[in-house]
C-alpha cells in the first residue's frame, strides 16, 4: 500500500519528501512488474521470484526437450517403416509376377522360344528387385541393416553381392526395447547364405593376460567382480580379497598374492585357476553374501595342501582380439572358392581372430568369416547371390578342418548337399511278394575294384559325411579279402569324397548305382575313375538361398528349357514369398508400436506442458485486477503525498 506514516506529521519537509518518494517508488516498481508479466505472459520473471518453481520448470524443460526429440524420432521412424512397407509390397508384387511366369512355363508343350522370351521378363524383374533392395529414405538405405550410408547390394557382372551389416538401425524412441527402423538384407531378401557353421569348438586357451570379460566363467554366466573371502587354517585367519578392479587373470593372481600371500596360477590342462596350498594347510574360498565372483572364477571350494587344487574351466570366448596362439595349432593355407573365383589364402601372418576375418574380407570374393553367436567357433557365410561357395584344404594343410570352416567335413549334414535338396538314400524297402523288409533293395551302389572284388553299400540311417565314410569303410572291411587295398576319405585338395583302389588288378575301378538309387549323383560320385582313384565332386557347396539367386535360377532354367529347374525355382520362390510376407507383417507390428508410442508421448508432453504452465504462465484475470488495484494505490499515494508535503507549521497552529 502507498501510505504516508502519520508519525512523520511534524517533520522537516525533506524527510516527508523522502518518505513519500520511497513509497511511491515501491508502488511504481510493483506496477512495472505487473506490466512486464502482462506483456510476457509469465508469472515468474526470474528464478529468484520462486526458487522451488524455477527448479521444477528447469526439470520440466529438460524432460520436454527429450520427449520432443523422441517425438521427432518416432515421426521419422514411422515414415521410414512406411517406406519399407511400400518397398516390401513392391517386392512381393514382383515375386508374384515371377512365380506366375514360372508356374505357367513349367507346363509341358511350351516351346523353347517362348521360355527364352520369358527369361528376359525374369531378368527385368531381377533388375527391378535389385533397385528395390537399394531403396533409401532421406539418405538412409532401408535394407542395409546398420550400414545405411551406402547401397547394400552391388551388381558384380551379373552376381549380386550384399555389403550391408547387422540386423537394423535402432534409434532412441523412448521404448523399453529398441525397434529397428531398417532391415538387414538377409531378413528381407535372403541375401546371405546359411552359415558354414563351425564344426569345431575352438576353445581358446587362457593365460595371465586374458581379460575377465572374455570368459564365460565356470557356470557360463560371465565373471562378475566383487569381494571373495579366504580362510586359512592354520592359523585360522580370514581375509577379504577385493577383485572389484581386476581386469585380467593376472590382476586376480596379484591380488591373492598381495592380500593373502596365496600362490594362484593358471592350469593350462584344466583351463582354470590352480590354487597352490602349503603342506598341512587348508584354504577355503567363498563369496560374501550376495556375491558370485569366486563361483564365476571356479574356485568357490576348499583346497588342501600340499597339492592344492584346480578350479573349473573358465571357458574363454572368441573375440576379434583373441590371439591365434590361443587356438593351439599352427595356421597354414585354406582354399576358398566362390563362383568362378578360387584363391589359396595363407593365414600364417594372422596374429588374432580379427586378422583372420580381415584376410578373408580382403580377398573380395563375397565370403565372410564371423564369430558364432555362442562365441566358441567360426562361421563362414556367402554374401554373393548367384554363386556357390566352397572352403577346402590345400595339400599338406589341415587349417580349414582345424578352424572348423571346411564346407565339406565329416560333420557336414547330408541334408545340406545340393543346395538343401539333400542326398537320396534308399531305406525301408520291402519285398513286393512277401511284404517283408528286404535289405538288398536298400543298397544304393556297389564298389568294383580292379582286382574283380566288389562290395555293396547301403546308406540307410546316414546323416553326415562322416557317417557315409564310416559306412563305406565298414562294408569294405566286411566284404574284401584284404580291406587294406581300399581307402576312402575326404580329398586332401579342395573338397569331395575320394576312393582309392590299391588292389592292382587289370579291371576298371568303378562305382555303379543299385536299385535306381540317386545316392552316387547326389554325393558327387557319378564320375569316372582316374586310374586307381575316384575323386568325387563337391556337392556341399553353399549358395545364397534368397530371392536374387532363385530368380537367377528361374531365368537360367527358362533359357535352358529345363522344366524340372523351372518347377524347382517356382517352389523356392514360394518360400521367398512366405518370408517377405512375414517380414512385412513384422514391419506392420513395428509401425503399430511406434504409432502407439507417438500417442503416449503426445499425452505425456501435453501433461508436462500443463504442469509447466501452471508454474510459469500468468493468470491474466488475477494480474489485471492486481494491475488496476496498484494503479489506484499509486494515484492515491501521489495525492496524499502532494497534500502532506504542502503543509507547513501554520497548518497545525
Amino acid at each position: 500500500m502507498n501510505i504516508i506514516n502519520p508519525s512523520f506529521g511534524r517533520t522537516p519537509t525533506l524527510l516527508q519528501w523522502q518518505q513519500a518518494a520511497a513509497h511511491l517508488g515501491s508502488g511504481n516498481s510493483s506496477l512495472a512488474e505487473v506490466q512486464i508479466q502482462l506483456a510476457t505472459g509469465r508469472s515468474m520473471l526470474r528464478p529468484s521470484d520462486d526458487a522451488i518453481g524455477a527448479g521444477a520448470v528447469s526439470v520440466l524443460d529438460g524432460l520436454l526437450e527429450v520427449q520432443r526429440q523422441r517425438e521427432r524420432n518416432l515421426d521419422h521412424g514411422e515414415a521410414m517403416l512406411g517406406m519399407i512397407d511400400g518397398s516390401l509390397g513392391e517386392a512381393l508384387d514382383l515375386l508374384l509376377e515371377a512365380k506366375g511366369i514360372a508356374l505357367n512355363q513349367s507346363n509341358s508343350g511350351i516351346d523353347s522360344a517362348e521360355r527364352e522370351a520369358q527369361a528376359g521378363a525374369i531378368d527385368a524383374i531381377l533388375t527391378s528387385l535389385f533397385d528395390v533392395g537399394n531403396s533409401s529414405f532421406q539418405g538412409v538405405h532401408l535394407f542395409g541393416g546398420t550400414a545405411t550410408a551406402r547401397s547394400p547390394f552391388l551388381n558384380l557382372n551379373g552376381l549380386i553381392q550384399y555389403v550391408g551389416q547387422g540386423d537394423g538401425l535402432i534409434t532412441d524412441l523412448g521404448l523399453a526395447s529398441g525397434i529397428p527402423l531398417t532391415l538387414g538384407g538377409q531378413e528381407a531378401f535372403g541375401a546371405v547364405s546359411t552359415r558354414v557353421e563351425g564344426h569345431r569348438d575352438l576353445d581358446p586357451s587362457i593365460d595371465a593376460s586374458t581379460p575377465l570379460n572374455e570368459l564365460n566363467g565356470a557356470i557360463g554366466e560371465g565373471v562378475s567382480l566383487g569381494i571373495v573371502e579366504v580362510y586359512r587354517d592354520p592359523p585360522g585367519t580370514s581375509y577379504q580379497v577385493d577383485l572389484g578392479n581386476a581386469f585380467t587373470l593376472q590382476d586376480v593372481i596379484d591380488e591373492f598374492q598381495s592380500v593373502v600371500g596365496l600362490d594362484v596360477d593358471i592350469d593350462l590342462d584344466a583351463q582354470g585357476l590352480f590354487v597352490n596350498v602349503p603342506d598341512g594347510e587348508t584354504i577355503t574360498i567363498t563369496d560374501l553374501e550376495g556375491g558370485r565372483v569366486a563361483r564365476d572364477l571356479g574356485i568357490d571350494m576348499t583346497f588342501t595342501g600340499p597339492d592344492g587344487g584346480v578350479g573349473m574351466d573358465l571357458d574363454r570366448r572368441l573375440v576379434d582380439s583373441t590371439p591365434v596362439s590361443a587356438l593351439g595349432f599352427d595356421l597354414g593355407v585354406v582354399r576358398f572358392s566362390n563362383g568362378q573365383q578360387t584363391m589359396d589364402l595363407s593365414f600364417a601372418t594372422a596374429e588374432t581372430v580379427g586378422d583372420l576375418k580381415r584376410l578373408v574380407e580382403q580377398m573380395d570374393m563375397g565370403v565372410r568369416l564371423e564369430i558364432s553367436d555362442s562365441g566358441d567357433r567360426l562361421d563362414a557365410v556367402n554374401v554373393r547371390s548367384g554363386s556357390l561357395m566352397s572352403i577346402g584344404e590345400v595339400t599338406g594343410n589341415t587349417t580349414a578342418t582345424d578352424l572348423g570352416i571346411r564346407s565339406m567335413d565329416r560333420e557336414t549334414l547330408l541334408s545340406d548337399f545340393n543346395r538343401g535338396l539333400g542326398v537320396s538314400i534308399l531305406e525301408g524297402n520291402v519285398d513286393p511278394e512277401t511284404g517283408a523288409p528286404n535289405p538288398i533293395l536298400d543298397r544304393d551302389f556297389v564298389v568294383n575294384l580292379s582286382n574283380g572284388e566288389q562290395f555293396p553299400v547301403d546308406l540307410a540311417g546316414c546323416k553326415t559325411v562322416g557317417d557315409v565314410l564310416d559306412r563305406i569303410r565298414a562294408k569294405a572291411d566286411q566284404h574284401l579279402a584284404d580291406p587294406s587295398v581300399f581307402e576312402v576319405g575326404l580329398a586332401s585338395e579342395g573338397n569331395g569324397i575320394v576312393f582309392e583302389d590299391n588292389s592292382g588288378g587289370a579291371e576298371v575301378f568303378s562305382l555303379n548305382d543299385l536299385n535306381g538309387s540317386n545316392a552316387l549323383v547326389d554325393l558327387g560320385l557319378d564320375v569316372a575313375s582316374s586310374g586307381a582313384r575316384i575323386i568325387g565332386e563337391d556337392r556341399a557347396m553353399v549358395a545364397v538361398e534368397g530371392v536374387f539367386t532363385h530368380l537367377m535360377d528361374l531365368r537360367d532354367a527358362l533359357m535352358g528349357d529345363d522344366v524340372a529347374g523351372i518347377a524347382l525355382a517356382a517352389d523356392r520362390l514360394e518360400g521367398d514369398l512366405d518370408r517377405l510376407g512375414l517380414v512385412q507383417a513384422e514391419v506392420g507390428i513395428r509401425t503399430n508400436r511406434i504409432t502407439d508410442a507417438m500417442s503416449r508421448i503426445e499425452d505425456t508432453i501435453m501433461m508436462d506442458e500443463q504442469l509447466r504452465s501452471r508454474i510459469l504462465d500468468l493468470d491474466y484475470t488475477e494480474a489485471s485486477i492486481r494491475y488496476a488495484s496498484l494503479q489506484q494505490q499509486l494515484q492515491a499515494g501521489m495525492a496524499t503525498a502532494a497534500r502532506s508535503v504542502s503543509m507547513t507549521l501554520l497548518d497545525y497552529l
